[in-house]
């Protein structure tokens, strides 16, 4: 059985929407639990999200509802997790067409 191009990429479609929202909503909870004295989500959970791609709707998110913007040990990280991302997506393309 073979996977055609069109499944690939609706497949590769539906896992950056899902990683975007989930990271979306992390951040939002995150944002909205430190406000009402909640248990936070960790700042390695909200990593992870961008490190699996999570990352553009995530940068959206922050900026809109001012969250972890000032902390500027979090943006490196956050940062270090996009360009691992990238990386990591172009490692995969580039190793794909290759064979």
């Amino acid at each position: 059985m073979e996977i055609s191009i069109q499944q690939i990429a609706l497949a590769t479609g539906a896992y950056v929407i899902a990683v975007n929202i989930g990271s979306a909503i992390a951040l939002w909870l995150d944002k909205r639990r430190a406000a009402t004295g909640q248990r936070r989500i960790s700042e390695q959970a909200l990593l992870v999200w961008a490190l699996v791609g999570g990352w553009p709707l995530g940068i959206w998110v922050m900026r809109r509802i001012r969250h972890k913007t000032s902390k500027r040990s979090f943006q490196v990280q956050y940062v270090t997790a996009i360009v691992l991302n990238v990386a990591g997506v172009v490692a995969i393309v580039f190793f794909t067409v290759q064979k």
